[in-house]
């Protein structure tokens, strides 16, 4: 059973129960060698809100543990999508926006900073967000894209989306062809 609105930080099957005040300490003495996160939005900064939607407020269960998982982390890779609403679908390898979204996600300054992208650059965390059209990292204080999808055109379907700054890497890559395909990843543990 999936475990989705608020009750999406619930495990199912876990392999420990941990009391919540030691997972703290855990958290807070840097016990995370890499942590997987999402984001409601990103700022130019590389900061992170995760827990406050300014059209609906309401819907959002507030930051948690998030504050705790991300100070210390040594890497921190962030998911979601580049901006809300869009509708798309993959054809022949290549991403498709069939419609773009409404709310743009990159924004210049998110509305609440439940991550410090200028805090992550000072102490050197490796932070790296990923959509399904491009993936960014913080490099050197700004949200730079590093790699996009196949079939997006970087100027119209990343630049012109983002309502925030956005710098582009000079070795722009695309991402890996194996991620737009139905067949298996290969993928070995």
């Amino acid at each position: 059973m999936p475990l989705l609105d608020f009750k999406f930080g619930c495990a199912s099957n876990a392999e420990a129960f941990v009391a919540s005040p030691h997972q703290f300490s855990y958290f807070q003495a840097g016990g995370f060698d890499c942590s997987l996160l999402s984001f409601l939005e990103i700022g130019q900064d590389g900061s992170v809100n995760v827990s406050r939607l300014a059209a609906t407020p309401h819907r959002t269960a507030g930051a948690g543990g998030f504050v705790d998982i991300t100070s210390r982390a040594k890497r921190i890779i962030f998911s979601g999508n580049f901006n809300a609403g869009a509708k798309m679908h993959i054809e022949n390898g290549k991403l498709v926006i069939d419609k773009e979204g409404k709310i743009a996600k990159i924004v210049p300054q998110v509305s609440q900073v439940s991550f410090s992208g200028r805090k992550a650059a000072q102490t050197g965390q490796d932070i790296t967000y990923v959509t399904e059209r491009c993936v960014m990292k913080l490099l050197e204080g700004q949200l730079t894209v590093t790699e996009i999808a196949p079939g997006i055109d970087l100027q119209r379907d990343i630049i012109a989306q983002a309502s925030g700054a956005l710098h582009v890497a000079p070795n722009l890559k695309t991402m890996d062809a194996v991620l737009f395909h139905d067949s298996p990843m290969g993928l070995k543990l």
